[in-house]
């Protein structure tokens, strides 16, 4: 098997569901990573409208609320992560950003006739 390993990477598809696999990761980590703040603004949000006033907010956050920033920071940190090998990735083998080498690599899959 000759050639270049970017070309037999983008030949086997391998590039391409590697990149969509971590594409799928960082979309799960951001979501992760957002969740528990977005859940305690809209808790917090939501008691305000029902008490028609501001809230209690304690003033030094508690152990729960430290570990739910550490664990988003986590989540956060892995999004970056899989965003970054998958620029990586798309741009080692198709020289091109991570949804454009996947609308190429569908595309080509489209064009094919091998039934």
């Amino acid at each position: 098997m000759k050639g270049r390993l970017s070309q037999v990477l983008a030949d086997s598809h391998v590039a391409a569901v590697s990149i969509g696999v971590l594409l799928m990761w960082t979309i799960d980590a951001v979501c992760r990573g957002l969740w528990d703040p977005l859940y305690k603004f809209g808790a917090f949000l939501l008691t305000a409208i029902a008490i028609w006033d501001i809230p209690y907010i304690p003033s030094r956050p508690s152990f729960g609320d430290r570990l739910m920033l550490l664990a988003s920071a986590h989540f956060l940190y892995s999004a970056f992560a899989c965003i970054l090998g998958s620029l990586l990735v798309s741009y080692a083998v198709y020289a091109t950003g991570p949804i454009r080498s996947l609308t190429a690599c569908r595309n080509e899959l489209i064009r094919r006739k091998d039934a």
